[in-house]
């Protein structure tokens, strides 16, 4: 049976993450050129129960029965969570059995729809993003469905702002070349003021993406961005996990090195061969990309991973 809850992870925003899919894999209202997770498989705006309410708390209650330890419980996962219709029973169906806060991770496009906004109202924290300040930017970095028009999400946002009575950590996405500019940050600016969030999170591309082109902005580059947006803005930075999950990482990570030295695979290779979520394989994997021990390939539109190291232990 298919697996919707993954994690802990540990995740740069939440401490720790329990993970919970909502929807199938890349289900989602965007096609944005930084995803991690590639391209879109299906773009629709359509609400329905693409996961019923039921199987994602029964696995999620079983989970909660094992000695785990999140700061969060994250609504997320592979695809845009509230096209689920039955989030705001999931999120109601968690309450019930567990005191670890909710959080939802929403790319915010469908907020324009008052019945999504009411829907996790519930949750103690929602995460939407703005990438873009126009429609022609929106268009050009998180490709939506054509029935999504920049000016409505932004209502949407605003309208969430006003009526949600938890907290809002907005995440912006900058990108090398495309929204990172002195200039950009002023138009980013006056935006996230009518949105008024208590949080606002920029982040950048730090994992491969959907597009070679989406590319990461640099360290200092990010924190004068930042500094431009002045008020509650941070730079997103590497969690530490203080709990001891070494034994558990190692393992996982001494069987991504012996898959991909045998050949090169892709994220969805390695997540159906060692049965991880494809979330939990980028925690892994994101810190050996980073000292050039994992490489990338690219075919079509596939990213294959392969091992630099001649003897993998």
């Amino acid at each position: 049976m298919k697996n919707y809850i993954y994690g802990p992870v540990p995740s740069r925003r939440l401490g720790r993450s329990l993970g919970v899919d909502l929807v199938p894999y890349k289900v989602c209202s965007y096609d944005c050129i930084y995803c991690q997770l590639g391209r879109t498989r299906e773009k629709t705006i359509e609400l329905r129960p693409y996961i019923p309410a039921k199987k994602i708390l029964d696995q999620l209650y079983l989970k909660l029965k094992t000695d785990i330890c999140a700061d969060y419980i994250t609504l997320a996962g592979s695809g845009e969570p509230t096209l689920n219709s039955e989030i705001g029973a999931i999120i109601r169906g968690i309450k019930k059995k567990s005191s670890i806060p909710v959080a939802v991770l929403t790319n915010g496009s469908l907020l324009s729809k008052k019945a999504v906004r009411e829907s996790i109202t519930e949750a103690d924290v929602i995460m939407p993003s703005l990438d873009a300040f126009d429609q022609k930017g929106f268009e050009a970095i998180n490709r939506p469905h054509p029935d999504i028009k920049f000016e409505n999400m932004i209502e949407g946002l605003i309208a969430l702002g006003k009526e949600f009575s938890g907290e809002i950590w907005l995440e912006v996405f900058v990108l090398e070349g495309i929204n990172a500019s002195e200039k950009d940050a002023e138009q980013f600016r006056d935006l996230i003021k009518m949105v008024n969030p208590q949080k606002v999170h920029i982040n950048t591309a730090v994992r491969p993406s959907a597009e070679t082109f989406a590319r990461q902005v640099s360290r200092k580059d990010l924190s004068f961005f930042c500094k431009c947006l002045g008020g509650n803005a941070e730079v997103i930075t590497p969690f530490i996990d203080s709990q001891n999950h070494e034994q558990t990482q190692r393992d996982i990570e001494k069987d991504i090195f012996a898959l991909i030295s045998r050949r090169p695979c892709t994220l969805d290779d390695i997540s159906s061969s060692l049965n991880v979520h494809r979330n939990e394989i980028l925690k892994y994997i994101t810190p050996f990309l980073k000292n050039h021990s994992i490489g990338i390939t690219e075919k079509g539109n596939n990213i294959y991973y392969q091992s630099n190291l001649l003897d993998v232990h």
